[in-house]
């Protein structure tokens, strides 16, 4: 298992490393730097989507997370990758179509993380002192600290 962890930690950071590669190549050609000159207009968007999309399906894999978490971050990392295919599709009515389901998949999904913080409740500030567990211990710990802190 931990193997198999291992690997999926790699391909993940493969994956993560090669979307901002192709996504800041691809900036970098739209502002006129001749980076792969020979990579298609849609080969250079799918790229990054694809490859995001790819290693954040694969990060599911890692953090196991909650069912509904798991569909939620499932249904993203879909989008993306449903998006970069798109991207690769010459335009034409299936493109289209599939660009049209793109849109309210992100809004699905970006509706649901808001709702999700809408609906839970709110963290306690540091400044408050019945929150100072939460943000690193008692107040006469961190007055203590700022104390012996040498200039």
């Amino acid at each position: 298992m931990a193997k198999l962890n291992w690997l999926l930690r790699g391909m993940t950071i493969i994956f993560v490393t090669l979307a901002l590669a192709t996504g800041g190549a691809l900036l970098a050609r739209d502002s006129g730097v001749g980076i792969f000159p020979g990579l298609s207009r849609g080969a250079a968007s799918a790229a990054p989507l694809l490859s995001g999309g790819i290693a954040f399906l694969i990060l599911q894999l890692i953090i196991r997370a909650r069912l509904k978490d798991l569909l939620k971050n499932v249904l993203l990392a879909a989008t993306f990758i449903l998006w970069g295919i798109v991207q690769l599709i010459p335009q034409n009515f299936l493109s289209i179509r599939l660009g049209n389901v793109v849109v309210p998949l992100f809004v699905l999904d970006l509706a649901w993380a808001t709702m999700s913080g809408v609906n839970s409740p709110p963290r306690p500030t540091c400044s408050s002192p019945q929150s100072q567990a939460d943000c690193g211990g008692s107040k006469a710990a961190l007055k203590e600290t700022v104390q012996t802190t040498p200039d």
